[in-house]
């Protein structure tokens, strides 16, 4: 999963440095692009962790447990979510106007807004499509190719980026725009998601289960989910509130302040830090989770206390080992990364996504334990839980947009970067001390000790790879092959350190760790 995810990763930082050369970092261009393109992922956000992730898995579970393996209940299961994702992409589609309307964009953006919205907002119904198949698949305990196929969508929006950048100028005005262009970057943006739902379709079909449509859900016992989805849907619509707000407050700020002659980050900057926080998340802690999920619902399922503990003991540590110390490698490493990742940004551009970045990284392991806290909640069915935890970080996050108001323009987005850390931070704290409860007991102190030698080593590390960072950058113009110096000079720097201070700190966990990786597992039973 890892592995897939990985290269997912990787082609998506590719396809963003494309996107910045194609619609720029700032400007009504970028704004339009960007909240059109986010659009599908903002509503299908909500069919996906409201009543995909929320009902499917541990429903699917739960049937399979039967004698008769279930499957009349999950054909019922999936007609219901087929059926969903299609109206909701349908009724999207036919209100892109007040949509679009909804996030602030004035004049030309608007209206380029409007129309990119029209030819994106259909991705609705092929993330939903990917999402029950790959639901389905995690049932099976079959994970890899819904990890590999997002490589696909990557591909296509990249060949069409390449197509768009070969035939037209980059970074136009929105005036500028033709319908060519329009359909050219958005049909390829639509296309790449429907051939991501596509190759799941060999996959589901190894599995051995075979889909037939059945209406009618009286009498299946679905009244439990139903209540956990509504909760959940609750949960989401306060989550995607706060977004909305977000994305209000970032373009009314950009705008008012373009409008006064100043060039400030704006919602295009924090798009392209979220998906670049996002690389180690989704690589690390979102295939740990995906793995645990299935087994978390099965534990709860059966009440079994012991197991569900194991597992929720699991999914904290191993991601502690590896992002805590990314958390202080990216932070001392974001100005180099982001002119590498992104070689096509200004020096204010660079400056303005490492500091959102950066502050943003800072909250990596504590986002993690938040998605834990959501599939542990919905495992034991406790939908009400998750509302509660999603209540808590949705309020911070509106404090920082009214911070982001109140500063000066210039430092707006990175109080809103600082909201998402505070916000996730709050909560993980939350879930430690609850779970604990619900389940007799976790081994906090064992995880307290963990994590204070994993900053110990981490911390210094990361100081001296800002100060060698900081001592290239002053030696040299920060070009791109500079950049590219400093980036590796920097992270072989942050690596050595602490892996010498972890061997003297004597982080028996990270031996384990070690062990469980076919390399290092294969030269320890070379050198045995």
């Amino acid at each position: 999963m890892a592995s897939g995810s990985l290269v997912s990763r990787v082609l998506g930082i590719v396809r963003n440095a494309l996107l910045v050369a194609c619609v720029g970092s700032m400007g009504g261009t970028s704004d339009a692009f960007q909240t059109a393109n986010t659009l599908p992922n903002t509503i299908f956000i909500l069919l996906s962790g409201g009543v995909l992730s929320a009902v499917l898995i541990p429903e699917i579970t739960r049937a399979m447990a039967r004698a008769d393996g279930g499957k009349e209940i999950i054909d019922r299961l999936l007609t219901a979510a087929f059926g969903l994702v299609t109206v909701v992409a349908l009724i999207a589609t036919i209100g892109a106007a007040p949509l679009i309307t909804l996030f602030q964009l004035r004049g030309a953006s608007r209206d380029l807004g409007i129309f990119f919205a029209f030819i994106c907002l259909p991705q609705i119904f092929f993330y939903g499509v990917s999402a029950i198949l790959g639901q389905v698949l995690n049932a099976y305990d079959r994970f890899a190719a819904v990890m590999w196929t997002p490589v696909l969508a990557n591909l296509v929006q990249i060949a069409g980026m390449g197509l768009f950048l070969a035939q037209y100028l980059g970074a136009e005005p929105p005036e500028r725009w033709t319908p060519p262009m329009v359909w050219l970057l958005a049909g390829t943006a639509t296309l790449g998601v429907a051939v991501q739902a596509l190759g799941l379709l060999p996959a589901f079909t190894g599995t051995g289960f075979r889909f037939t449509p059945r209406w009618g859900w009286r009498g299946y016992g679905f009244r439990r989910p139903f209540k956990v989805a509504m909760w959940t849907i609750t949960a989401l619509l306060v989550g995607q509130a706060g977004g909305v707000v977000v994305t209000m407050v970032a373009n009314a700020v950009a705008a008012s302040a373009r409008a006064g002659g100043l060039e400030v980050a704006g919602y295009m900057v924090y798009t392209l830090a979220f998906q670049i926080f996002m690389v180690p998340h989704g690589i690390i802690t979102t295939s740990i989770l995906t793995a645990l999920y299935p087994r978390m619902s099965r534990a709860a399922n059966a009440a079994d206390t012991e197991a569900l503990r194991a597992d929720v003991t699991q999914a904290i540590t191993v991601p502690a080992l590896i992002m805590v110390p990314i958390s202080l490698a990216a932070v001392a490493l974001a100005a180099p990364g982001v002119k590498v990742l992104t070689p096509s940004l200004s020096p204010a551009g660079v400056a303005n996504l490492a500091l959102a970045f950066a502050l943003m990284a800072i909250g990596l392991f504590p986002y993690g334990l938040a998605a834990l806290q959501q599939r542990y909640s919905l495992a034991r069915g406790d939908g009400r839980m998750n509302f509660r935890f999603q209540v808590v970080i949705t309020a911070v996050q509106l404090a920082s947009c009214a911070l982001a108001l109140a500063v000066p323009p210039q430092w707006a987005i990175a109080a809103i970067c600082l909201g998402q850390t505070v916000g996730n931070s709050v909560a993980a704290l939350a879930f430690l001390w609850i779970s604990q409860r619900q389940l007799g007991g976790l081994p906090l102190r064992h995880i307290g000790r963990l994590l204070l030698q994993l900053l110990l080593a981490s911390v210094p590390a990361g100081l001296f790879a800002w100060f060698l960072v900081a001592w290239l950058a002053w030696l040299h113009d920060f070009s791109w092959s500079s950049s590219l110096l400093a980036l590796g000079a920097g992270g072989a720097a942050f690596v050595a350190i602490f892996l010498v201070l972890a061997a003297l700190l004597r982080i028996k966990e990270l031996d384990a760790l070690w062990a469980r990786l076919p390399l290092f597992s294969r030269w320890a039973r070379s050198e045995g």
